[in-house]
């Protein structure tokens, strides 16, 4: 019961009619409430509880009532926009306790309207199953005696109680046509509705509402069907996946932890069935590709990227990773093609940007990969990677303040163990500055983020100490990395210990001298788990043994050829620079065990082991050796070309130039010819591969010019001259030309020839860092992406970026740290390749 006071108040305040903020008057608001329920009613709403209502009263005096407004199954924002008066009138309409709190009431409400939201999503539910149920049954008599009838299907229809839901659907359509038209009645200020002094309008109104109704009715009864019955049974009956989505999960799970316990062959087994069983998940393509690029499958890898942009052409991470496959089988000119169309689909996926802006700075183009980037970083301005990427042009580009700023900015918004790359990215601009002891206190932090699991951080501590003279320092840091790093290979290895049973034995020490070659061979030996899907630990393993072999022995680079060896068994290039190590110390028959291991371990992936073996043979005389491992090695390459898309060229183009070469030498002119023809035939067309095509026209003319065929000879140089590397060609092509053209008789073009042969000659003995002076003046204007971003704020005179053939050739130029020049060097040739083809001849 109210106090006294409470009922004065109340009393006083319906005597005075007192009005609330928007200036209407409480008890004028009751009465026209009251005339719009009345003029339609609730019909949402069980009838026979609006009783309930009228017999509450609140505290202080007032008659509750529950809002037109309010629906029956009300939701959640519903039930918040009711006062507590409201809340009690609701909670007692639907037989609820009403004592509580607002949010108790509010709770209460809530909780009821989910559970009879449940009950009558399950009664639909059941409803439609009984409708299929009695289809089939129906289908089943009907084929049995030959007669149809409707009679099954009609029960079932009045079973649904289809009515009872129009009926339902008209109320709400109704309520909703109500709550748009008022607001378009209101007056001028917006307050009061003008149908409230108009009582025959919402009786008109409702009136026609109805007879929509009915006309909306007569055509849903169309609706509910033998012909949609029988459809809705085809539907649920369809064929569905073998696989629930809840096994699905668990399988891509199982798949992703065997890829990181080294079990590939399972991982791949059990991605192959998730892609049948979700063709359209794209997660499940990109990641098959990326592990059988990872496995050296590139055209494998390429052909499930293509065969997912089949369904999604536009699918962004399906062409970054198309540009990725393109950009590692060194088709840079296409990959940037990809990375374009990744940006132009999905401005906000940052891989595109950092790949793209990347290469261009890897080919040199410095404005273009700063302006890539930086449109990246203006669509992703929290991606770190972009930073770090933008500090790398700028730190090559000699802005250290810049590539500072932006290192900076990759530590703050990245991920704790990105913080690693950006520590040893800090030491780069810190040793430039000449702060060679803050240079080191940041590598060695950067090593402190992950463990010591940063091979990169390794890498670059290791040739700072090598740089500043400290070769035992040097030699240190490698070998407590690799300790770490071999213990946490062993930690996760099922071989446990060195005297079991079942475990491999070792025949030497731990020193890891001993030669092992079933571990190389038949893939036996190995006491450590398989590398994790991209482990980058083989460069510290690269890296320390080229230091042992420049500073130490023979004895000491073999030891960590050979640990290498037990922790990456599969890796080619490992492979293959251990058995030059054993060629170039006098070792003949090991360094023919490894190229054998390396053309085991590699397959029909690459030629590249089966040419360095029969060059390596070549050197020696052995062209009959050579021979027969050139033609195994063309028979596993052509083959995997076949059964993949064809694009293994380059490769193969070398191989058969060799293959042409060992030809020659063995006096079958003809066969050699044939093989040139060939090789020039598989060479790709486009400016990253000119350098091939000009080595293979080069020994075309070699060849012409043995056989007395001086004018071909003649031509072939030309064409090479035309496709080199370098502006101006190099100094034996100059020189075969001279040799051409004094047998022709033409002494001025002869004089000329070797003036050039000379001139290149002098250029040639300074190294990279001429060729670089040569590639650098030859300049000429972008065709695509950077005129097209940057034409309309800058000169077309001064974009220029350099040719596509330049670039690929610059690789090793850019994006090294600072003390690169002082442990390797500039000594080499930037078209070595080419050189190590064409000395082919002088054997």
């Amino acid at each position: 019961m109210a106090s006294p006071t409470s009922q004065g108040v109340a009393a006083s305040l319906l005597a005075t009619g007192r009005t609330n903020r928007l200036g209407r008057d409480r008890t004028t608001n009751k009465k026209y409430s009251n005339i719009i329920v009345s003029s339609s009613s609730r019909s949402t709403r069980p009838p026979e509880k609006s009783k309930v209502n009228s017999k509450k009263s609140n505290l202080i005096g007032e008659r509750e009532d529950v809002p037109p407004w309010f629906p029956w199954l009300p939701s959640e924002t519903q039930i918040n926009r009711l006062k507590v008066v409201e809340l009690r009138a609701a909670c007692a309409e639907r037989e609820l306790l009403t004592t509580g709190k607002k949010a108790d009431l509010q709770n209460r409400m809530l909780i009821w309207a989910t559970v009879q939201d449940r009950k009558r999503v399950n009664d639909r539910l059941n409803g439609l199953k009984n409708l299929i149920r009695v289809s089939k049954s129906k289908d089943a008599a009907a084929a049995a005696s030959g007669e149809t009838t409707g009679s099954a299907v009609d029960d079932a229809v009045e079973s649904y109680d289809v009515g009872a839901l129009t009926n339902k659907r008209k109320a709400l359509t109704k309520e909703k046509k109500r709550s748009r038209g008022g607001s378009n009645n209101r007056g001028i200020l917006g307050l009061v509705d003008e149908t409230y002094f108009n009582g025959t309008a919402t009786y008109i109104k409702v009136e026609e509402e109805e007879e929509e109704e009915e006309e909306i009715a007569e055509d849903d009864n169309s609706m509910v069907n033998e012909a949609s019955i029988n459809q809705l049974s085809k539907t649920f009956n369809a064929p569905s996946s073998n696989f629930t989505n809840r096994e699905v999960s668990e399988m891509y799970i199982e798949a992703r932890a065997a890829d990181q316990a080294g079990n590939r062959k399972r991982s791949k087994a059990i991605l192959t069935q998730l892609r049948a069983a979700t063709p359209n998940d794209m997660r499940v393509v990109r990641r098959l590709s990326r592990m059988e690029s990872e496995d050296g499958n590139l055209a494998a890898a390429r052909s499930i990227l293509l065969q997912g942009l089949e369904a999604e052409p536009n699918n962004a991470h399906l062409l970054h990773g198309v540009g990725q496959l393109e950009r590692k089988a060194g088709n840079d000119y296409t990959a940037k093609k990809y990375f374009r169309r990744a940006i132009k689909r999905d401005p906000s996926f940052p891989n595109p940007y950092h790949a793209l802006g990347t290469l261009e700075h890897t080919h040199g183009n410095i404005r273009a990969a700063l302006t890539v980037i930086k449109e990246g970083i203006g669509n992703c301005p929290q991606n770190h990677r972009l930073y770090h990427a933008l500090g790398d042009v700028y730190l090559d580009a000699n802005m250290l303040d810049l590539a500072e700023e932006s290192y900076l900015a990759g530590l703050q918004h990245g991920p704790h163990w990105s913080k690693s790359f950006s520590y040893t990215s800090l030491s780069f601009v810190s040793y430039a500055l000449g702060h060679t002891r803050d240079s080191r206190t940041l590598l060695r932090q950067s090593l402190e983020v992950n463990g010591g699991m940063h091979a990169q951080g390794v890498i670059a501590l290791a040739q700072l100490e090598e740089s500043e003279g400290d070769v035992e320092e040097s030699r240190e840091v490698y070998r407590d990395a690799i300790l770490r790093y071999e213990k946490k290979r062993r930690k996760r290895s099922p071989f446990r210990s060195n005297g079991s049973k079942n475990g491999p034995k070792k025949k030497g020490g731990d020193d890891g001298s001993s030669f092992d070659t079933s571990s190389l061979v038949d893939g036996q030996g190995n006491s450590y788990t398989r590398a994790y899907a991209g482990d980058k630990w083989i460069n510290v393993f690269k890296s320390w043994a080229r230091m042992e072999e420049i500073h130490g022995t023979y004895e000491t680079a073999h030891i960590v050829y050979s640990k290498a060896a037990r922790l990456f068994p599969n890796n080619v290039d490992l492979l293959i620079q251990w058995a030059e190590l054993q060629a170039e110390h006098g070792d003949n028959d090991r360094a023919r065990l490894l190229y054998e291991a390396a053309c085991h371990r590699v397959g029909g992936r690459t030629a590249e082991p089966y040419e360095k073996f029969a060059m390596f043979e070549m050197t020696r005389k052995n062209f009959v050796e050579a021979q027969a491992v050139l033609l195994k090695g063309a028979q596993a390459v052509a083959n995997l070309s076949i059964e993949g898309d064809g694009k293994s060229g380059l490769t193969l183009a070398h191989l058969l130039h060799t293959w042409g070469v060992c030809e020659y030498h063995l006096g079958s002119l003809a066969r050699a010819e044939q093989l040139f023809d060939d090789a020039l035939r598989v060479t790709g067309s486009e400016e990253g591969d000119s350098s091939m095509r000009s080595l293979v026209l080069y020994s075309m003319s070699r060849l012409e010019f043995a056989r007395g065929e001086h004018l071909l000879a003649q031509h072939c140089i030309g064409l090479s001259l035309k496709e080199n590397l370098l502006p101006g060609g190099n100094s034996l092509i100059w020189k075969l030309w001279h040799n051409i053209a004094k047998k022709m008789e033409n002494e001025h073009l002869a004089t000329r020839c070797k003036e050039q042969a000379l001139l290149r000659w002098e250029e040639e003995r300074g190294g990279k860092v001429s060729d670089l002076s040569r590639l650098l003046g030859e300049r000429q204007r972008p065709r695509d992406y950077v005129a097209a971003k940057s034409s309309a704020s800058s000169n077309d005179d001064d974009q220029r970026v350099l040719p596509e053939r330049t670039g690929s050739a610059m690789k090793d130029v850019f994006r090294k740290t600072p003390w690169y020049s002082k442990i390797c060097p500039p000594s080499g040739r930037m078209d070595k390749n080419w050189y190590a083809g064409a000395k082919l001849w002088e054997l």
